[in-house]
């Protein structure tokens, strides 16, 4: 029976999300602004790197899942990868932002390069960091705590920077900090020699404050459960995915849920400088949406111990579908309609904590369920699993975002036609509503519920007791 977890073992487990999300959060907001109207790629072109990317994930992703599950080192099962992983990974963070002198084709060969070996070492460093999780505890209660930490960093604290305070700091502007619409600071942003430089730079000071954290967190966390070497054979890899049907409807439950953000903060700063008109509203819609998730960060912990971690997702869901459709029909210019609009996002925003937290807290259950179905314990396999499908819904969401701006005629850095502008606002609203209901729907079939885990605890406790030399 294990200890339960001490504060400062939640939170130093929980800061590794923080890292992760600095590297993270940065490419799924800027990376495809940045292609398009600042390395001056097509944004069909920007579509087809991310297809790519995720077709070779397809291959590699299970490939790293498999080595995982059979590495053993003296300093942890998944603590290594971490070690090893964190410094390319932000490297490569660094060189997606960079723009070296190259001919148009060679642009878009040199995007491919780096944008695919950051999907592959973002598997090793992510992979691991979850799979870890799984051996820090294996209480329910205690998994949500962490969840919720976790969101609270990646969220709550990364999407306001990202969000907020990126594009003034990249840009040279004034950096305004704010709080329910009261000024606390503000802070003249450095000046860079044109806006490539402050891309550069940014991902500088983000990687290297990534690595870091990820360093620390590795250093700190101890992984408690103690579980044998992996041995399972590569036919083994379809039972282990497909027969764990709470894997399954989890994963795509997450694709969607990924989705709905990944178009919205893809497309963000389209929404605000092509369709609103004014791209500094985009830093003072952020710093709104800091309350909001604080908000749903505060209270998903409550509503899950009462009402549990499914039911809270399904009602997150319902939210953030209508919040985001009926936001759509809002017409943006006057202050009284773009306080409702504020006021519904802050609502969309809260809900979507609910679905975050509630989705990294149900995925480390999956795993136990999936050997008490099939016999074999494996983490690193189903992780990977679930992290494809993450990065798939990236590809998905950004794919769908490139496409959709291409077909109604957007041309960067130009006046709009009627036609791009009613697609920013479609992707920008529509789409992520509809992604959220059929989260929804996706979540209706999911049984693995707090007494079906419990049980299942139980039952593989009497399996090893059982089990020869035991």
């Amino acid at each position: 029976m294990l200890s339960p977890l001490k504060k400062r073992d939640i939170f130093n487990f929980s800061l590794g999300d923080l890292g992760i999300n600095l590297n993270f959060q940065l490419l799924s907001f800027w990376l495809m602004y940045f292609y398009t109207d600042v390395f001056g790629i097509n944004v069909l072109h920007v579509g087809g790197i991310l297809l790519v990317s995720r077709l070779w994930d397809a291959v590699n992703d299970p490939m790293m899942g498999i080595i995982a599950d059979r590495t053993r080192n003296k300093i942890g099962t998944y603590k290594p990868f971490i070690y090893w992983g964190a410094i390319p990974l932000n490297l490569i963070l660094i060189a997606c932002f960079s723009m070296p002198e190259l001919s148009d084709t060679m642009k878009v060969v040199y995007c491919y390069f780096a944008y695919i070996l950051h999907g592959m070492v973002f598997t090793v460093v992510g992979t691991s960091y979850s799979a870890m999780g799984t051996l820090v505890t294996q209480d329910q209660q205690e998994r949500a705590k962490i969840s919720t930490m976790r969101m609270f960093f990646a969220v709550v604290v990364v999407i306001t920077i990202v969000g907020s305070y990126v594009r003034p700091f990249v840009m040279g502007e004034p950096i305004v900090f704010e709080f329910i619409g009261k000024e606390l600071l503000t802070l003249q942003g450095p000046s860079f020699k044109d806006e490539a430089q402050g891309w550069l730079y940014t991902s500088i000071i983000f990687g290297v404050i990534s690595t870091v954290i990820l360093f620390y967190t590795a250093l700190t966390t101890k992984e408690r459960v103690s579980e044998p070497v992996k041995k399972y054979n590569l036919k083994d890899m379809k039972n282990i995915l497909f027969k764990n049907d709470a894997l399954m409807i989890l994963s795509l439950s997450m694709f969607l849920n990924t989705a709905i953000w990944v178009i919205q903060n893809a497309v963000s700063g389209y929404y605000f400088k092509y369709v609103v008109g004014a791209e500094s509203l985009l830093t003072v819609f952020f710093q709104w949406m800091l309350p909001a998730n604080i908000i749903g960060v505060v209270l998903t912990p409550i509503l899950t111990a009462k009402f549990g971690k499914k039911n809270i997702f399904i009602l997150g869901s319902l939210i953030v579908f209508f919040a985001n459709v009926g936001r759509h029909f809002i017409p943006i210019p006057t202050t009284e309609v773009y306080n409702l609009f504020i006021g519904l996002s802050m609502v969309g925003s809260a809900s979507m904590m609910f679905c975050s937290i509630c989705q990294w807290g149900m995925v480390p259950d999956t795993i136990e369920y999936g050997h008490w179905k099939t016999g074999i314990r494996a983490e690193g396999l189903p992780l990977t699993f679930f992290t494809f499908m993450q990065k798939s819904a990236m590809a998905f969401g950004a794919g769908v975002a490139s496409l959709v701006l291409w077909a109604t005629g957007f041309v960067a850095n130009t006046e709009l036609p009627e036609s791009a502008l009613s697609g920013i606002k479609v992707l920008y609203n529509i789409f992520p509503g509809m992604f959220s209901l059929t989260c929804l729907i996706a979540l209706l079939y999911y049984t693995l519920s707090k007494e079906k885990y419990d049980q299942v605890l139980a039952d593989l406790k009497v399996r090893s007791q059982n089990e020869p030399g035991s």
